[in-house]
């Protein structure tokens, strides 16, 4: 067993605690006991100094995490969710510096969101939803990576042909070549990860682990003002502050999350404006600001906002909008005429100018009948058919009513 590099035991029904022993497989590069019934406090692991993938999530693990816990350079993955673990995020996790996915979810952890968990700048999905973390948004969220950026290589030598993320690089004898490429890590076919993306929960399995990136802090006691440095996250799929206690305005430094496909801030107490600059964000697929205190105009529908039904907006009453059905009052009215300006405003939402659509149908029709009485006038053959018509027509018209009049 000294060689062993992976042990899978999930999905059994395995009872007690799990046994220090196991800390003796120092090969051991996979480890999953996940979805049993483990009880019982974390061992001390930190003799396992190849350990690559790391999941014990699904049992009854209980108390606080060792400050020992883990101390292998290669982790990518580490997934302790749904136990029952408590304190708080201890500093040892922050020297994880490979980590690339820290899976915490459904616990009892408290305190501050630790500001050590900055130092895990290769992160792509991080999950602390469904704790009792209170405090603010640690700022510094805002400098990790939250998906893959492509890196600058060089390359020199023989003439051959290479692929590198799908486009190939010609390399010529003699020449420095400078390319990019998107790199990867070596995620396993068994290297299964739960993640909630636009509303619904899914599992990630394999490579595709490598193109996916969210942060999820739901559910929590989180409290203060979204810090603007989220909107550095320019790859960040998914992001769910939703269910805390925020406060202030959403930050329009978020127009800047270019690749983000699901932002939800429902359930909190926000207020101000939705930026208008979130129109700007083309892959946005689910976006809610229900039960805030949100207030003003709600974005135009265009571009990926006019998907956006009434749920992502309800129970914020100071929102209005064609979409929710509440007018909205202009706050710049002048001091003569308030009622006027406010319809002239509301006109751009729901009016048609009917000056303008009688003239441009009035002059429509007058071009029709212009048109086709020049191409009669010009060609005898196409004249002769559209009399000959009328007359068969009027024929039609006779026999029908002589026929009909003529049964009483």
């Amino acid at each position: 067993m000294t060689y062993l590099t992976t042990l899978v035991l999930g999905n059994n029904s395995f009872k007690g605690k799990l046994p220090p022993e196991i800390s003796q497989l120092q090969s051991l590069e996979f480890l999953d006991v996940s979805q049993n019934a483990l009880s019982g406090s974390l061992p001390s692991l930190k003799s396992m100094k190849y350990l690559e993938h790391l999941h014990l999530q699904g049992n009854m693990f209980i108390g606080l995490i060792p400050r020992d816990f883990l101390n292998s350079s290669y982790l990518l993955t580490l997934d302790i969710r749904d136990n029952r673990l408590f304190g708080s995020i201890p500093n040892s996790i922050s020297a994880l510096l490979k980590l690339k996915i820290l899976l915490l979810r459904g616990n009892l952890l408290s305190g501050f969101i630790p500001n050590h968990l900055c130092h895990l700048t290769e992160i792509s999905l991080m999950d602390l939803s469904n704790n009792s973390f209170s405090g603010p948004i640690p700022r510094c969220f805002g400098h990790i990576q939250f998906g893959e950026t492509k890196k600058e290589y060089y390359e020199f030598g023989q003439f051959h042909y290479s692929l590198y993320a799908g486009n190939f690089l010609t390399v010529y004898p003699g020449y420095w070549v400078k390319y990019w490429r998107y790199p990867s890590f070596a995620y396993e076919e068994k290297d299964e990860v739960e993640f909630v993306t636009k509303n619904r929960r899914d599992s990630y399995v394999g490579d595709i682990l490598n193109f996916m990136s969210g942060l999820d802090l739901s559910c929590n006691n989180l409290t203060g003002e979204i810090p603007h440095e989220l909107g550095m996250l320019s790859l960040i799929h998914t992001l769910n502050l939703s269910h805390n206690q925020l406060k202030g305005s959403i930050p329009k430094s978020f127009s800047n999350l270019s690749q983000i496909e699901s932002l939800d801030l429902s359930y909190n107490k926000l207020s101000g404006e939705i930026p208008l600059e979130l129109i700007g964000l083309n892959f946005l697929e689910v976006f809610s600001v229900a039960h805030n205190n949100i207030s003003g105009r709600v974005p135009d529908m265009k571009a990926q906002f006019g998907t956006f039904g009434e749920s992502s907006y309800e129970d914020n009453p100071f929102l209005c909008g064609p979409m929710l059905k509440r007018k909205c009052n202009t706050s710049t009215e002048s001091p003569d005429s308030p009622s006027q300006s406010s319809q002239e405003s509301e006109a751009k939402w729901y009016d048609i100018n009917l000056v303008v659509f009688l003239a441009t149908f009035v002059t429509s029709y007058i071009m029709i009948l212009l048109g086709f009485a020049t191409i009669l006038y010009i060609n005898p053959y196409w004249r002769q058919r559209w009399f000959n018509f009328i007359e068969e027509c009027i024929y039609s018209c006779y026999h029908f009513a002589c026929h009909t009049f003529s049964s009483y």
